[in-house]
């Protein structure tokens, strides 16, 4: 059964007819405040919502106020002002490091090249010959093996000479040997004199120049 809407309308004006002046002005009233209240609730919800955000949109900021208050509290614009220099000089460093690290890794790489040349050995140990004629020494005893100690690093040759002469020829002979394009340590010298002056050398030769 449908209740058209103009019947409602019927009924409820035919009850607003019964009802006296005093009466009807209470039914206006409470139907004003229903709706006032009404609007009222649903602006208030709304409302509420957006104060709840702005207030804690205000409060997240007001906390990153008080960590920047603190942190300037402690390092003042002078004291930043070191630290950005501080790390701009840190960086330069860091370059300069850099740039040295590259350099040292391509010449050790270059060490195997000079390390195994055999060829510069030799040359070495011809000069030592040489050199003991030239300053009018004599050769007693001449040896050299291969270094055997793998943890001295570059050290390849072993070298022992015994020889005789005068002081200052000597002096001269062991300053030649030294004088090598290639790295030389004279680590043992032992000098006895007799008729002459005797000595015994021990050498490290090392195969970069």
């Amino acid at each position: 059964m449908k209740i058209n809407i103009e019947d409602y309308l019927y009924r409820i004006d035919s009850i607003m007819n019964q009802k006296s002046k005093k009466d009807l002005y209470v039914i206006y009233v409470l139907i004003i405040c229903s709706i006032v209240g009404l609007s009222y609730l649903t602006l208030f919800d709304s409302s509420k919502e957006l104060f709840d955000q702005e207030h804690a949109k205000v409060e997240r900021k007001q906390h990153q106020l008080d960590i920047d208050n603190q942190y300037l509290s402690v390092n003042t614009l002078l004291k930043v002002s070191q630290l950005d220099k501080d790390i701009t000089t840190l960086k330069k460093q860091y370059m300069m490091y850099k740039d040295n690290n590259e350099y040292i890794k391509y010449q050790i790489e270059k060490i195997s090249s000079l390390f195994y040349d055999e060829q510069t050995w030799g040359q070495y140990l011809d000069s030592i010959s040489e050199n003991a004629k030239k300053y009018d020494i004599r050769v007693l005893n001449f040896s050299n093996k291969y270094a055997t100690n793998s943890t001295t690093f570059g050290h390849v040759l072993d070298i022992n000479i015994k020889v005789d002469g005068t002081y200052k020829n000597t002096l001269k002979f062991i300053n030649s040997l030294e004088q090598s394009f290639l790295v030389v340590d004279l680590h043992t010298l032992s000098m006895k004199a007799e008729d002459t002056l005797y000595s015994d050398l021990y050498i490290s030769v090392w195969g970069i120049n």
